[in-house]
């Protein structure tokens, strides 16, 4: 099996035949990093012409002259998992790198004779799936009876949506409900290049003639995500997030897509939080929002979370002491 570059025009057509892939490995999340400056290269899995596996990495540069690969969401694989992961380990070797940091779509740990480390989530593990190939009225009974409670009450008190891109709106929000929830936002920058992407949607719910809450969407495949969200606090009595939410599962079925992609809640835990029998972490970072999606009544699913690779054993013991002494200054 050897591993050879690809392009992104031929890139998307092999993913989409696949199931459970995210947009993080896509053509126009691929471009949109690439915009960023980002070092983007996008790799295959081949032998006797039959693509096994593909790979868009994104190389990081660290502090001591150290460079490591991030596949976000990825790889994706479609065959046999040890030969794949063997032949990018051998290809990422031979290139000098640190490790490659991996989130696979698959609920086993690869099986190869590699170090792997779990670190901490990059991206969220466990998230809820709703299929909305159903109809509107089979969607709103497959919800807890409080969301669509809270959808009609918001109805009831003129709450509307609509879908519009105003990056003051977003970013307004967004910074609010990052400083009110305790979480550290991106980029400025980063956020810019995907709402002014032609891939991405916003939608926001007014109420009283005011922007209380949005959200921004993203779609490839049969799957549109729900990304980002951002709401003002003040008008949380007009319970503006569940009607933006059932406006954006609407949207989704309008253009076409089967499923609808909450993006990350709490993972599964034994002992915690217990809703409906789905248990987890109350102090978990998204703790407060996983009550919120699952009402919405779709199906849960869970990956491994992301593990590095370790390409150089003694490096990665090196680089680790170092990134603890930097904490200590």
């Amino acid at each position: 099996m050897e591993i050879c570059c690809s392009t992104f025009s031929k890139w998307d057509s092999w993913l989409l035949e696949q199931s459970n892939v995210s947009f993080a490995q896509s053509m126009m999340w691929g471009r949109l990093l690439a915009e960023e400056e980002k070092d983007v290269e996008l790799l295959q899995a081949v032998e006797d012409g039959k693509i096994f596996s593909q790979a868009l990495v994104v190389a990081v540069k660290l502090p001591f002259g150290f460079t490591y690969l991030f596949s976000p969401k990825g790889p994706v694989i479609a065959g046999r998992e040890a030969d794949v992961y063997g032949a990018f380990f051998d290809y990422f070797r031979e290139r000098h790198f640190l490790f490659w940091r991996v989130e696979p779509a698959e609920n086993k740990i690869p099986n190869i004779k590699y170090q792997i480390k779990k670190i901490s989530d990059v991206n969220p593990r466990a998230t809820t799936i709703l299929d909305i190939e159903k109809t509107p009225e089979e969607i709103l009974n497959g919800m807890r009876q409080k969301t669509r409670y809270n959808i009609r009450l918001a109805e009831k008190k003129g709450v509307t949506a609509r879908e519009e891109k105003n990056w003051d709106i977003f970013w307004r929000l967004l910074r609010i409900t990052g400083e009110r929830d305790g979480f550290r936002l991106h980029d400025k920058k980063h956020y810019e290049r995907i709402f002014w992407s032609p891939f991405s949607r916003q939608l926001t719910a007014w109420a009283d003639g005011q922007p209380v809450a949005t959200g921004l969407f993203v779609g490839f495949g049969k799957v549109f995500t729900y990304l980002f969200g951002a709401s003002d606090y003040n008008y949380h009595r007009w319970m503006a997030p569940y009607l933006l939410q059932w406006e954006g599962i609407q949207l989704a079925k309008r253009l076409g897509y089967s499923r609808y992609d909450f993006f990350g809640i709490a993972p599964r835990c034994r002992f915690g939080e217990e809703d409906n029998g789905y248990c987890y972490d109350a102090k978990h970072q998204y703790a407060g929002v996983t009550r919120f999606k699952l009402g919405f009544g779709g199906g849960t699913r869970e990956a491994l979370g992301t593990f590095d690779l370790i390409i150089s054993p003694w490096r990665y013991k090196l680089y680790q002491v170092l990134r603890k002494m930097r904490r200590w200054f």
